[in-house]
């Protein structure tokens, strides 16, 4: 490994590291929860947040090929995005989370919920042109190692930011904690983009920059792929998983429940961070395995682990549960991210 590829290496996990703390202390599928619930969201609000991170994750990423087509420039372009349009949604829903009391219960909930959706699509607009940049920063050979050496970080300092926020909720239930929350989750946040800004992109000194992508373009290699019989059982495969994956929102609600073992707010999201436990230990695991065996192996374990999940909180209750559960949950997770880039992105 070059000197150059190391030091790209090391700020991308320190970046990413940064970026799953402050993710973790506002993570949807246990705080945002757990807050939309205080104010009175209905079921269908709550399954509404799974329709809002795969919709507006997925479906916006072609806009990032025309926003962010130039390799020269795409380095500080990305990151003036996070620090201009996606981080501010974070203080914004600390806002709101502050005012909470003297609002009525109606408009705090959509008012997260619209501000939550801005903040995703915005995520989503940059997703496949954020995912490119990192790749070329490093040799297909140990790309997979990067990447799962990056995502662990991610997700081991978010088993932190788990805990932290789980406590918090607990000690300070009287307080506006979740603004705190939101507000740290920015602040740390804006600290994740800055070390990015340290990475070197030899793009950057290119003296031509690549040619623009146009859309005729896109739809030929669209087609050009789906001819191959491989990316059309990984993208049937995908759906499928996806689709049989929406009811992770409802984990929190299920264990809070008295069928669910009538777990305190505070105590569930302190347990979801096994979710982000269960994240770090695939990512590590699977990305130095998918290097050495195939990414494929990857895909299959996180199948299995998904399916774990939804058998333990079919027939269990409990605290055990709840853990096994959301272990479970980041295990599968993990595979999928890990495993599932890299197995596209190595074809």
């Amino acid at each position: 490994m070059s000197p150059l590829v190391f030091r790209n290496a090391a700020f991308t996990v320190l970046g990413e590291a940064f970026w799953g703390l402050g993710a973790a202390l506002v993570a949807s599928s246990t705080v945002l929860v757990v807050l939309l619930r205080q104010y009175g969201a209905s079921q269908t609000m709550i399954g509404a947040i799974v329709a809002i991170e795969s919709g507006a994750i997925l479906l916006p990423q072609i806009a990032g090929v025309y926003l962010f087509h130039s390799r020269r420039k795409r380095k500080v372009q990305l990151l003036l995005w996070h620090y201009a349009i996606i981080i501010p949604f974070l203080f914004v829903m600390g806002g709101l989370a502050y005012f909470a009391d003297r609002m009525s219960p109606e408009a705090v909930r959509w008012g997260m919920l619209a501000c939550y959706t801005a903040f995703v699509l915005s995520i989503g607009i940059i997703m496949s042109a954020w995912m490119d940049w990192l790749a070329h920063l490093f040799p297909v050979e140990i790309r997979g190692t990067v990447t799962g050496l990056s995502l662990c970080a991610s997700s081991a300092a978010g088993t932190g930011g788990g805990l932290l926020a789980g406590w918090m909720i607990h000690a300070y239930a009287q307080a506006p904690v979740y603004a705190w929350l939101y507000w740290a989750s920015g602040a740390v946040s804006l600290l994740s983009i800055t070390v990015f800004f340290l990475i070197r992109d030899p793009a950057a000194d290119e003296a031509e920059d690549a040619p623009r992508t146009d859309s005729g373009m896109l739809l030929r290699l669209f087609r050009e792929s789906l001819r191959d019989r491989n990316y059309r059982a990984f993208l049937v495969g995908r759906i499928l998983a996806s689709a049989g994956f929406c009811v992770v929102p409802f984990l929190a609600i299920y264990y809070m429940s008295p069928a669910g073992g009538g777990l305190p707010e505070g105590r569930l999201v302190s347990y979801g961070a096994a979710m982000t436990a269960g994240i770090a230990v695939a990512n590590l695991v699977l990305g130095r395995l998918g290097d050495r065996r195939g990414h494929r192996l990857g895909i299959l374990v996180g199948i299995a682990m998904q399916a774990l999940a939804l058998a333990v909180a079919l027939v269990s209750a409990g605290r055990e549960s709840c853990l096994l559960a959301y272990l479970a949950t980041g295990l599968a997770t993990g595979a999928s991210w890990v495993s599932g880039s890299n197995l596209v992105g190595s074809q």
